[in-house]
């Protein structure tokens, strides 16, 4: 009797002691992660133990800081989809739903191109990267001629705003005090600067590379995805390119209003959603749709910068 009583006294306690632990909240000290986190919860309202199961993948799987294994918010809502509840999925899917919210929101940093200096060989290279291998001199040139052309084209947006231009002829004036301010940094290139940012960019490239191959993997991974369902997702997905892109170029031609614009374009997006749904499992698509509401939730706060300027609070130009 003795031994029975002290076996359900060590149980009892036992019980408490981890009754206690699973009150115990999990905090997130990355101030990026912990933004996502406090997101997320704001829009659906998660239980306690969904948001400790949220905050301790995001410890877990996001703890390097800035330099954060590629495509760990897909394994954050893997976790997710087991431990989430039905009424905050619900939540989470209806507010998604509401909002017509495109699967696998956005992209990764590795798919935005862009052209700076040089055309198409050093495409991609902002103002902050030129700045690095300019002299004292030529730095000094730069914020002369990006402070010129802030103040040409501020002076456009003024004509629209004003109503003495219209947005099409702004547009045209724009690309060209672009183009002229691109020519004009260019020209204080030396050679071997443009040696090493073409440098610069080919390893950028090469890392970028290698971003988008484990962000693809961890997708893969994360959802099981078998190989008729990826080459089938490459197909929806250039589909949907090719039809955004045929509507732009017909709404440059045609002229179309914002309000038809927009219409086309939510068209477009619930046409792929739909795609996606019919190529995975409910589970898949579970984790498809805490993907992509981590994934906006991410891009909103943890860019890594605020107001254009980075964590140093120096804009391209390295100016305060």
């Amino acid at each position: 009797m003795k031994k029975l009583s002290l076996f359900l006294l060590v149980v009892f306690f036992a019980m408490i002691g981890c009754e206690k632990l699973n009150k115990e909240d999990i905090l997130v000290e990355d101030p990026d992660l912990l933004a996502l986190s406090q997101g997320l919860d704001s829009d659906i309202g998660l239980s306690k133990s969904s948001l400790n199961s949220l905050n301790d993948a995001l410890n877990r799987h996001g703890k390097n800081g800035k330099h954060r294994e590629p495509g760990f918010l897909w394994k954050v809502s893997a976790e997710l989809q087991t431990s989430l509840s039905d009424d905050e999925k619900e939540r989470l899917f209806g507010w998604m739903n509401d909002q017509l919210v495109p699967y696998l929101y956005g992209t990764s940093v590795a798919d935005r191109g862009g052209k700076g200096p040089g055309g198409d060989q050093r495409g991609g290279a902002d103002l902050k990267m030129i700045y690095s291998v300019l002299d004292d001199n030529q730095k000094l040139a730069l914020r002369s001629i990006s402070e010129s052309y802030r103040a040409q084209m501020g002076a456009v947006m003024q004509k629209v705003k004003a109503g003495t231009l219209s947005r099409d002829d702004a547009r045209v004036e724009l690309e060209a005090l672009e183009t002229a301010m691109l020519a004009e940094i260019e020209a204080l290139l030396t050679d071997e600067q443009k040696a090493k940012i073409d440098a610069m960019l080919a390893e950028m490239k090469q890392k970028m590379d290698a971003m988008r191959k484990a962000e693809r993997d961890a997708m893969v991974g994360a959802l099981e995805m078998t190989s008729d369902q990826e080459t089938s997702l490459d197909a929806i997905n250039k589909e949907s390119a090719d039809a955004q892109k045929a509507l732009m170029e017909k709404a440059k031609a045609e002229k179309m209003s914002r309000e038809d614009i927009k219409k086309s374009l939510q068209q477009l997006i619930a046409d792929r959603n739909s795609k996606i749904e019919a190529l995975f499992s409910d589970k898949q698509i579970e984790i498809i749709k805490i993907y992509t509401a981590l994934s906006m939730q991410y891009s909103k706060h943890c860019s890594g910068k605020r107001d254009g300027k980075d964590k140093d609070g120096r804009d391209g130009t390295g100016k305060k």
